[in-house]
């Protein structure tokens, strides 16, 4: 009884360092000792091997992590190319000249006799009046108010 009390954390670590390095024979001893006095120990020992034995299995083939390496390496790869500015350089530059139509369009518009004007021949666009007619005004005259 005095093995389960003091023994099974040195135990659970005893047989988890078994995996990764050969123990001494004191410790081989010690193990084989607590495993026949605690039943949950040797529980506990065999859901460990049997979980470690599924992780195992469960590793990639040799095979087939090299396809997975590349596939996740040339994804890296786009995402890197998509964050830099050459990636959206093109729709940046489509940008500015949607813009710079819109200002053009928008500078025509507001001053529709100036492009009329531009419409016209050379000969014409001298000879004609403005397009806007301002009042004259006579100093002479005053006007009549009613």
């Amino acid at each position: 009884m005095n093995v389960r009390l003091f023994g099974c954390k040195k135990f659970i670590r005893l047989s988890n360092e078994q995996a990764d390095r050969s123990l001494s024979v004191p410790e081989e001893r010690f193990l084989d000792k607590h495993r026949r006095v605690c039943s949950e120990c040797r529980k506990a020992e065999v859901s460990a091997s049997y979980a470690l034995n599924m992780l195992r299995l469960a590793t990639l083939e040799p095979e087939v992590a090299p396809m997975f390496e590349d596939r996740v390496l040339r994804r890296l790869k786009v995402q890197q190319v998509k964050e830099s500015l050459n990636y959206w350089s093109p729709a940046l530059l489509g940008a500015g000249l949607a813009c710079a139509v819109i200002f053009v369009t928008l500078h025509l518009a507001t001053e529709p006799g100036q492009a009329q004007r531009a419409k016209l021949p050379l000969a014409q666009s001298k000879n004609s009046a403005p397009s806007r007619i301002s009042p004259r005004l006579e100093l002479n005259h005053p006007p009549i108010l009613r």
